[in-house]
């Protein structure tokens, strides 16, 4: 190669210069004869605008000082151009001479990046520990000096000192750039814990108040993530305290929007729900949900709070009714058959669905709350691609609610992974023994043991062996049928390979489950909503008191309930801050583009007959 050539020819060359420079006898006529011009190299902080070449054929053009600039700069155009080697071995030739200040911190900026394009990180990091200590004014390189640092602790996954020295990068640059270096500044102390936040923001208050400020808000921004008019209060507080800090003219576009928006502050809301007939069980459970969150409002504060029967008459007519009452927000109502009827009426009154279509119409005043099951075997991919696993499978019932779960977990799956997951369907609990057994192809190695026998006539000694690629299994099953299965998975997977590990729904959680049964599910880390695994303790004792045989699903309704009526002053902050939270009774709860109420759930595991909450993770963005 060309490059190559040229190169070695030049190292060879500034080995023979350095040698006769030393013992030349050549009069400085005779050098002035035999010597072309030099050529006067630009400053060592030029924008590098050429290919390497271009500045490697100078330096053997130049005279000593000039080459020396010359040579920096083609070490420069290399590190562009991505041959880091080269152009460390073009320092070491540099290095040899008496140096200029500059030309120190030109050096050492030089292998930070040469070392950074190699992924040598700590390297990086060393190459300018001095550097600091030069009392250059060149802003250049103390953009550069800052930026790499920054580069490198991000790197080294320390975002505390990645933040700090972007914080100081702000001084080295224009009014444009700054906007540019806060956003990825703010992107950086975001994902700070917030256990390392709120001590940070204490060390640096005196030092140096404006790295401070942005610990603080960042520490703000994620410890009321999930009371929204918490957050907007503190960020007021958070202004009054750092009246000059720069983010307030560049302030994260989503705290701004959490700022700037005007809650929903209805003075009357209309409930559309099945009161009466065979639904009736669901409406009043959502009802009850609903009034016990209304009560915990202080009396003078209540508002109007009416309710609507969609048994009696037809949910469009009573939509209609309800604002002609002067409802000013509108809950409900529960089926889809009704909600067809009531979205396309909806105009300029803000409404929360209780279910959704299949076709969302995404409209600025409509959301959708509902408790799809759809939506855990989504979460559950979430979990166990966070988790780790690499290779689940699925066992699912041969039935609707399996083909639509396990349908719904492995379009999850291949979106995060962009690979497949098999599915495994079992007809019934008789046939449960014989899917798991197919499951880890432990018939196959039946089968092969079975073959080898025929072949030799004679005994055959050998351990029926399942498949190893198996990490991790879905299932989509109740209570009485994890039992049967979860036994099986332990004695027939591979005893020599790691054990897999279990998922399950909330339809695998039994809410009265005898500490024996529980055994039965040793090892089953499932999801379910925090009412049921993590409440309040005073509201459920409150409301277990009220309505003690209360079943699960009507459990969950009324949680449902609850969460409705404590989100519509929140809704148009969680829809402005995608990244505000709001901690519900049916799980951590979000909104999406279409006005979607996502929910995060918990998740547990069973341990030695005993349900253990599982550290919960984000499942949307981890940065507030």
């Amino acid at each position: 190669m060309e490059f190559k050539h040229s190169y070695s020819r030049l190292i060879m060359f500034f080995s023979l210069s350095l040698l006769l420079s030393a013992c030349s006898s050549i009069t400085t006529s005779e050098k002035a004869t035999s010597t072309p011009q030099p050529i006067v190299a630009p400053d060592v902080l030029t924008k590098i605008d050429q290919p390497a070449q271009f500045y490697i054929d100078k330096i053997v053009l130049a005279n000593k000082p000039q080459a020396i600039a010359w040579q920096l700069l083609s070490a420069r155009a290399l590190i562009a151009e991505g041959h880091s080697q080269p152009a460390l071995d073009m320092l070491l030739s540099v290095e040899r001479n008496s140096l200029s200040t500059q030309q120190l911190f030109e050096i050492a900026l030089i292998k930070s990046e040469a070392y950074l394009l190699e992924k040598r990180y700590q390297d990086a990091a060393t190459a300018l520990n001095f550097s600091s200590t030069l009392s250059t004014t060149e802003q250049p390189h103390w953009q550069r000096f800052y930026l790499l640092n920054a580069t490198i602790s991000e790197l080294l996954n320390n975002n505390a000192k990645a933040v700090e020295y972007r914080v100081a990068l702000n001084d080295f640059l224009d009014a444009e750039l700054h906007s540019t270096n806060n956003s990825r500044l703010w992107e950086l102390v975001s994902v700070i814990p917030l256990a390392e936040l709120q001590p940070l923001t204490l060390r640096f208050n005196t030092e140096n108040p404006t790295l401070s400020g942005w610990f603080h808000l960042a520490a703000i921004a994620q410890q009321y993530r999930t009371e929204p008019q918490s957050l907007i209060n503190e960020l007021q507080t958070w202004k009054t305290t750092y009246p000059q800090h720069p983010a307030l003219t560049g302030f994260p576009i989503e705290l701004v929007k959490a700022m700037a928006t005007i809650p929903y502050a209805p003075s009357q809301i209309a409930v559309l729900a099945p009161l009466t007939g065979k639904r009736a069980v669901a409406g009043k459970a959502i009802r009850d949900g609903m009034l016990s969150a209304y009560y915990q409002v202080n009396a003078a504060d209540r508002i109007d709070l009416r309710f609507y029967d969609t048994a009696t008459v037809s949910a469009d007519k009573l939509y209609l009714q309800a604002l002609d009452d002067g409802a000013d927000f509108v809950v409900g109502p529960l089926l889809k058959s009704n909600l067809a009827k009531v979205l396309p009426l909806v105009k300029d009154v803000p409404i929360i669905s209780l279910n959704k279509l299949p076709e969302t119409l995404a409209a600025e005043n409509i959301y959708y709350f509902s408790l799809s099951s759809n939506d855990e075997a989504i979460a559950a991919a979430k979990k166990m691609h966070h988790d780790g696993i690499k290779h689940p499978l699925v066992l699912a019932p041969n039935n609707r609610t399996g083909n639509r779960l396990s349908e719904e977990f492995n379009k999850q799956w291949q979106s995060l992974t962009d690979a497949s997951s098999e599915t495994y369907k079992y007809k019934s609990r008789s046939d449960m023994q014989k899917t798991v057994t197919s499951l880890f192809a432990v018939t196959s190695s039946n089968q092969r043991i079975r073959l080898m026998h025929n072949l030799v006539g004679a005994d055959v000694k050998a351990k029926t062996r399942s498949r190893r690629d198996i990490d991790a299994i879905y299932i989509i099953a109740t209570p009485s049928e994890a039992m049967l299965a979860i036994p099986y998975i332990s004695t027939t997977q591979n005893p020599y390979a790691p054990q897999v590990t279990v998922y399950a729904s909330s339809r695998t959680h039994g809410n009265n489950l005898s500490r024996s049964q529980n055994r039965d599910l040793n090892g089953l880390i499932f999801s379910d909503m925090p009412w049921l695994l993590n409440p309040d303790r005073d509201l459920k004792q409150q409301t277990l008191a009220l309505w003690p045989n209360m079943s699960k699903i009507q459990q969950n309704l009324f949680a449902m309930g609850y969460d409705t009526f404590k989100l519509i002053p929140t809704l148009l902050q969680l829809r402005n801050f995608p990244n505000l939270r709001l901690a519900g009774q049916t799980g951590i709860l979000y909104i999406n583009d279409n006005g979607i109420i996502e929910r995060e759930f918990s998740w547990a595991k069973y341990r030695s007959g005993k349900i253990k909450l599982e550290e919960s993770y984000p499942e949307s963005k981890t940065a507030p």
